[in-house]
């Protein structure tokens, strides 16, 4: 509560508060690494003992303050993926071949093919009834590959109920930006331009694309906070342009994505230029923005992560429009930065590191405490991608499994004691992430 209250009397910047929680998560780090694995990678047993599991995670979490979770706030310098980011964008083109890697089993009866642009899928509500109460909402979308063909299965829970996910939506921006572009430079990688504008200090300013895009999702702020830059990203167009643009993509037409991230844009007139010839690529909106709420679905962001991570497995139909794969690595690779370690932790928990190649988590953490709803509340969005050696499976080349998935849960104590809440659900948020990797590695999740 003291590094909260601290930040808000203004004694501690917003950076440094960040700075306290990746010192922190160095402390987790060295937790985990000390400690052994709650199970070797045996996946015979039924029933995965979750308690002791939660428990684990409780002490993890236990330095955990209003307003910065240290799970979800551990930071990539914690992880060992860390060194083979730049490796995301080969591994995201692996397809399995049968002989190197094969695609995980499923019962393909019940998966069918990626929904085109526009079109709602068909999602099971019953199937994700092993999450915790917490998990308010949650959307989990299972890819595999069926006589050569990419096959996917829905699963929810409220997975369509209009919600505030918090800074997990911050993915839609970036993409919205990267779709204007290649709409009108076809092809072209968005990586080699930069922004420009006066920003809120009056200073005129020209950055990279790329690295406004990491600082966004890394809360590093080495150039600005990741709320400004969150609403900058949404001032090139008009804001019903770009909730129609989210429409079209997902199909969920009630869905609202019209609201600025309780900071005034970075850059409230952004350009984007060719830095070389100075070309003006792309210019905001004019008009004021009218500002409203974010009211999405956790059925949305699965969605749109999905289609970043599956770009080269989708149809043309299915892909984000106009978006180019030269482009949507720089996306990749900011988002491969991500705070939330959530899938790290499953992986370590579960003993899986000796047995596991080809790892990809891309996610977007987001979390609040909020007055209206009163209780304190955590946004998970991922993609996840790893092949299975058979050290696990019996005999045989490793599987590949891949899955997206956005999960929001909540807690509350009566009295309210905000302190707690957070490290109750960031041990809660870490437990159940632990329990889907563990379900999709034994072929349960479907």
């Amino acid at each position: 509560m003291m590094l909260a209250l601290a930040a808000a009397l203004g004694l501690l910047s917003t950076t440094e508060l960040f700075k306290r929680g990746q010192a922190q998560s160095y402390q987790i780090a060295q937790k985990t690494n000390q400690k052994k694995s709650i199970s070797d990678p045996d996946f015979s047993e039924d029933i995965l003992d979750k308690e002791q599991i939660y428990q684990k995670f409780l002490e993890l979490a236990a330095l955990g303050v209003e307003d910065h979770p240290v799970l979800l706030y551990q930071g990539i310098e914690t992880s060992p993926l860390q060194q083979v980011i730049r490796n995301y964008p080969a591994r995201l083109k692996q397809i399995p071949d049968d002989l190197n890697l094969v695609a995980k089993t499923y019962p393909h009866s019940t998966f069918s093919s990626y929904p085109a642009r526009g079109e709602l899928p068909s999602i099971d509500e019953q199937s994700l009834d092993f999450l915790h109460e917490d998990i308010k909402e949650a959307c989990i979308c299972i890819g595999s590959w069926a006589l050569g063909n990419f096959q996917v299965k829905w699963l929810g829970r409220n997975a369509l109920s209009p919600q505030e996910f918090w800074s997990g939506t911050k993915i839609i921006p970036m993409l919205y930006l990267v779709s204007l572009f290649n709409k009108k430079l076809p092809g072209v990688n968005i990586n080699k331009y930069k922004i420009r504008g006066i920003d809120r200090e009056g200073i005129l300013r020209s950055i990279p694309v790329s690295n406004l895009f990491t600082d966004l999702v890394t809360y590093e702020e080495n150039l600005a906070t990741s709320n400004s830059l969150g609403a900058m990203f949404k001032r090139f167009s008009p804001q019903l342009e770009l909730e129609k643009w989210l429409k079209n993509l997902t199909g969920n037409q009630n869905l609202v994505f019209r609201g600025p991230y309780g900071e005034k844009p970075f850059i409230n007139h952004p350009e984007l230029v060719d830095p070389l010839t100075a070309e003006v690529i792309l210019t905001a909106d004019n008009q004021p923005p009218g500002w409203a709420c974010n009211h999405l679905s956790a059925y949305d962001l699965t969605r749109m992560i999905s289609m970043v991570g599956w770009h080269n497995y989708l149809p043309q139909k299915s892909r984000l429009s106009w978006v180019s794969w030269s482009s949507l690595e720089s996306v990749i690779f900011a988002l491969a930065r991500d705070p939330a370690r959530l899938t790290d932790l499953a992986i370590e928990q579960l003993g899986l590191e000796r047995v596991l190649d080809s790892v990809v988590i891309l996610s977007k953490l987001g979390n609040g405490a909020t007055g209206l709803r009163e209780r304190t509340e955590a946004v998970y969005v991922a993609l996840v991608q790893l092949a299975v050696s058979n050290q696990v499976k019996s005999e045989g080349p490793p599987e590949m499994i891949t899955f997206s998935m956005a999960l929001r849960g909540a807690r509350a104590r009566a009295p309210r004691d905000l302190d707690r809440e957070v490290v109750e659900l960031d041990a809660r948020m870490a437990t159940e992430v632990t329990e889907i990797l563990w379900r999709a590695v034994k072929g349960e999740l479907a």
